[in-house]
């Protein structure tokens, strides 16, 4: 029986075109932009080389590296940006909603993360992930 007969073909998923930048509420300069699909770099590539930056810092806490995981899950490749609330994040990763805030804290003042804070109930923050240096294409 063959299980994968209901996926679409691999090359309809390359051929998709990835859509402008649509988030409008950017004010900061996102050429490093880890998730930015407006990059011309591939999202997942990016997401990976973000991944990297982090596991190679070597001031976050450990909650920091689960975090910037979860996080990195949740990223909108058309948008650019992850949402998820910090009920569910501290849910998913089994701590305090008190110890996601602190671990967001830490990825964003070392330069890993931008946070747009969004305000009133229901309403969650927009994650936007960063890398700290120009990513150098193979020659």
């Amino acid at each position: 029986m063959n299980m994968h007969a209901s996926r679409p073909p691999r090359s309809a998923a390359r051929d998709a075109i990835e859509p402008p930048d649509l988030d409008p509420l950017s004010g900061h300069d996102r050429v490093a932009s880890a998730a930015d699909p407006s990059s011309g770099k591939s999202a997942a590539r990016n997401v990976f080389l973000w991944l990297r930056q982090i596991a190679r810092d070597p001031e976050l806490p450990p909650l920091g590296y689960r975090l910037a995981i979860e996080i990195s899950q949740c990223v909108d490749r058309r948008k650019g940006y992850a949402h998820p609330s910090h009920g569910w994040l501290a849910s998913e990763l089994d701590v305090s909603r008190r110890g996601v805030q602190m671990a967001l804290k830490s990825l964003q003042d070392r330069g890993h993360l931008d946070v747009t804070v969004s305000r009133g109930a229901g309403h969650a923050n927009r994650y936007r992930l960063r890398l700290l240096r120009p990513v150098r294409e193979a020659a």
